[in-house]
């Protein structure tokens, strides 16, 4: 009998920090911008994974965050314009996990996919603003420390492929960029199965 029988669900409950990149294209009026870059506040968010197995040793667990609002800022040749715009989104991802080990350290590796769902943007300097959702490759790798058989703590880190295209106005010019966020997200928290 493999362990996932005994106590099939996975629940992991903690905080996450997004290291979000800063790299961006950004042209405006059709003209590329050379040296453009992005600077996002510090990103943090409660986060719950759900997961279960369905063979010996490998699980399918979803993963999402409570929707951060975030401000956007210019950077590096950008960095005059101040506070670009402001976003809510919803991050998430679907991932197949292998954890190999059932000792009190259970360490896991994993990939799927990861979504990116922008619930809201809010104009600053740029006006009209747009961003777009994205879904793009996944990838994680991390430990549950086991109390006892059922409670327990974890520490994971992911990497999220994602980018967004954005667009909007300044000074009635056309803005369009694609911003290549592809975030790192380090979490630890509580770890239940039941």
């Amino acid at each position: 009998m493999w362990d996932g029988l005994a106590s099939p669900w996975i629940v992991r409950v903690g905080v996450a920090y997004l290291d979000v990149s800063d790299k961006i294209d950004l042209k405006v009026a059709g003209t590329p911008i050379p040296g453009a870059a992005l600077k996002f506040e510090p990103v943090y968010t409660p986060m719950i994974e759900i997961g279960r197995p369905f063979a010996e040793d490998w699980s399918v667990v979803a993963t999402v965050g409570f929707p951060p609002h975030i401000g956007i800022r210019g950077a590096a040749t950008i960095a005059a314009y101040g506070k670009l715009e402001d976003t809510t989104f919803g991050p998430s991802a679907l991932t197949v996990q292998y954890q190999p080990f059932h000792g009190i350290v259970r360490p896991y590796i994993g990939a799927g996919m990861s979504y990116l769902i922008i619930f809201s943007t809010h104009d600053a300097v740029l006006k009209n603003t747009s961003l777009s959702n994205d879904l793009a490759p996944a990838f994680e790798l991390g430990s549950d420390f086991h109390l006892s058989e059922n409670y327990g703590f974890f520490t994971e880190v992911k990497k999220a492929f994602l980018d967004s295209h954005a667009g909007g106005t300044l000074a009635g010019f056309q803005v369009t960029g694609k911003a290549d966020i592809s975030p790192w997200v380090f979490s630890a928290g509580a770890t239940v199965r039941f």
